[in-house]
């Protein structure tokens, strides 16, 4: 969510264009439900990881941190895991990709091929970030329920609280930026149902991260936004959330992670 200062009427105006950066409409881009490669149904007791990237940022730019970390999980080669990356304005492809990885259609009944229990975890970033609490939301109506979601400086104005079908949740966010910082703390909507893992706060005052692999404007930008998206710190704990999950859910080969 972006927040203002009041002081600096210059301010407003940065401000104001980068949520236009970040609103800029993505279907010129043209990721569609064929781009996945994820088979339709998945045998039941299968794993579904998808990572949302942020503003305007493609599923095929492969120095994108959410693409990387994608690319060390279906690495991992583990049975039955399947493993995708999806821009957040094409949020409604990945939905259908997983009502069609379920055996459900549109209105959460079973198809023809019968319904599939799978579990499903979510990642992102930025706007990816409130896209995950999004989906999560669409998929509650259909019953479907969350094993993990993770949140990296998020950015929504509806993505504080965390639907009841979701079973454990992460945020990690900084508040260094003046301009565009993410969501300070997320809450289950039903306690008793979703565990919060952690509101996981960041700081990069006094702390350099590689820019290298960042666009030419983000790098002169130099945003703690940005910064955040590029900490290797920090994606390693999004990573360990995620094999944490697949090691308490029993997958063959699933690494530990750290603790």
């Amino acid at each position: 969510m972006l927040r203002l200062p009041a002081r600096n009427p210059a301010c407003a105006l940065c401000a104001a264009a980068l949520t236009a950066l970040l609103a800029w409409p993505a279907a010129a881009r043209g990721q569609h439900r064929k781009d996945f490669t994820t088979p339709t149904p998945l045998p039941s007791g299968s794993t579904l990881i998808v990572g949302f990237l942020g503003g305007i940022e493609r599923w095929t730019d492969q120095n994108r941190p959410v693409v990387q970390l994608a690319g060390r999980l279906r690495a991992l080669e583990l049975p039955g895991v399947y493993v995708e990356e999806a821009e957040h304005a094409h949020r409604g492809e990945v939905l259908k990709l997983i009502e069609a990885a379920a055996g459900r259609d549109s209105k959460g009944r079973c198809t023809a091929d019968g319904c599939r229990e799978i579990r499903i975890l979510l990642y992102g970033h930025s706007m990816g970030g409130a896209a995950v609490v999004k989906l999560a939301r669409e998929l509650k109506k259909r019953e479907l329920p969350v094993a993990l979601t993770v949140q990296v400086d998020s950015v929504g104005a509806t993505d504080a609280v965390i639907p009841d079908n979701v079973a454990r949740a992460a945020n990690l966010y900084q508040r260094d930026s003046w301009m565009l910082h993410g969501r300070t703390q997320i809450r289950a909507e039903d306690p008793a149902k979703t565990k919060i893992l952690a509101n996981l706060r960041y700081t990069y005052d006094g702390k350099w991260v590689d820019l290298s692999e960042a666009t030419l404007p983000e790098q002169m930008m130099r945003s703690r936004h940005t910064e955040m998206e590029y900490d290797p710190q920090v994606w390693n704990r999004v990573e360990d959330y995620i094999l944490d999950e697949l090691h308490r859910a029993g997958i063959p080969g699933a690494p530990a992670p750290p603790h």
